[in-house]
């Protein structure tokens, strides 16, 4: 059986990490430890030693001392605050993962910790680290690479942000951070439920005005990701409503507005799309119907600007039994499933037959038009 490559890779550096730690251990009250967590002197010594460290931002010594209280003091409360400084510790050395850890400890040892809102503001921080790319140790051990992304871990931390201080200025920033990430995760609906909390919960907050314009990006990018839905549209001008309505004089209600047109431009490119597919297979009565459809609902866009041109270059007038889409801006073909591999269109007293593309350029835009007529 073949070994992959990347668990041999894993095993050689764990077989090399421990080489040159030249660490000494010795026995105490029954355990083996390091020499140097070995207690030299009296607990409040050692805690007085971690706490002048600390204010000396000298954090290798914070973590040494704070390590000694808690292996050989460990029942005393000065172990329990030593969780929190080693917390501390690690952040300020960029060992992120363990420094999460040691707070969680922490804000576990007591049911008031001294440290409460520190601690939790450490652990935003560490989110946010995690969120612009932070990774973590392979196997979460300290000599092994940082390779690991964090983003479950970062949105944990968020959710316990949340949590610890729901009305708090955290857990809006927090809800934010959250939202960002999920959308980076392509968890759309997740991402907007998360930035409808927000809006909700702090409705005059400034970065209520920017979740709703954060909802509008989901719905944009939704949109040029998957298909244009027309549900992703019509939510997406509700959102923008109420955006106008809570927030009146917001300077960046124009991004919001712009970010609307945007999305309009995808649906409009898509029917363009379609009716240059059937103006290229000389259906030009399919043809009419799309650009006329783009003139009716899209009438501000950039693409309607070119299906106007479209349509003056076209050799097609339609007949007496036509309305044109522009009188009847709401009408939408309707195609019937058949098993012929003719496609009959009936569009609004217009009867044409297409043939089916029979290369995936075609298919593509036959499954374009029949998510539109529905």
């Amino acid at each position: 059986m073949k070994k992959s490559p990347l668990l041999a890779l894993l095993f050689s550096l764990a077989l090399i990490a421990p080489i040159g730690s030249h660490a000494s251990y010795t026995f105490k009250n029954g355990k083996l430890i390091k020499s140097e967590e070995v207690a030299t002197m009296s607990v409040q010594e050692h805690y007085g030693a971690a706490m002048d460290a600390y204010q000396k931002q000298n954090w290798d010594e914070v973590i040494r001392h704070s390590v000694i209280v808690i292996k050989n003091f460990a029942s005393t409360p000065f172990a329990t605050e030593s969780y929190f400084y080693l917390g501390a510790a690690y952040f300020h050395t960029g060992e992120y993962e363990f420094s999460n850890r040691f707070l969680t400890k922490y804000l576990k040892k007591q049911a008031t910790p001294k440290f409460f809102e520190e601690a939790i503001q450490l652990k935003f921080k560490i989110a946010e680290r995690y969120q612009k790319g932070a990774k973590k140790h392979i196997l979460g051990m300290e000599n092994m690479p940082k390779w690991v992304p964090a983003r479950d871990e970062a949105i944990a931390i968020y959710d316990e942000v949340i949590t610890a201080l729901p009305h708090h200025e955290l857990a809006a920033q927090a809800l934010f951070g959250k939202a960002k990430l999920l959308l980076k995760d392509d968890e759309y609906k997740s991402s907007i439920e998360t930035y409808q909390t927000l809006i909700r919960r702090f409705p005059k907050h400034p970065l209520a005005a920017e979740s709703y314009i954060g909802v509008g990006e989901v719905y944009l990018v939704q949109a040029q990701k998957e298909y244009p839905d027309q549900d992703f549209l019509d939510l997406a001008e509700i959102n923008l409503r109420k955006f106008h309505h809570d927030f009146p004089g917001e300077e960046k209600l124009t991004i919001a507005d712009k970010m609307l047109m945007d999305m309009k431009e995808v649906y409009a490119s898509d029917l363009y799309d379609t009716g240059r597919f059937y103006e290229r297979t000389n259906k030009p009565q399919a043809a009419y119907i799309y650009y006329t459809r783009i003139l009716a609902k899209y009438p501000s866009t950039k693409v309607c600007e070119f299906a106007s041109k479209r349509l003056g270059r076209m050799d097609f007038k339609p007949s007496e039994t036509v309305v044109p889409a522009k009188v009847v801006p709401d009408a939408a073909p309707k195609v019937e499933e058949q098993k012929s591999p003719l496609l009959n269109l009936q569009v609004q007293g217009l009867t044409v037959d297409a043939e089916e593309p029979q290369n995936p350029v075609q298919d593509s835009a036959l499954e374009s038009l029949h998510e539109d007529v529905k």
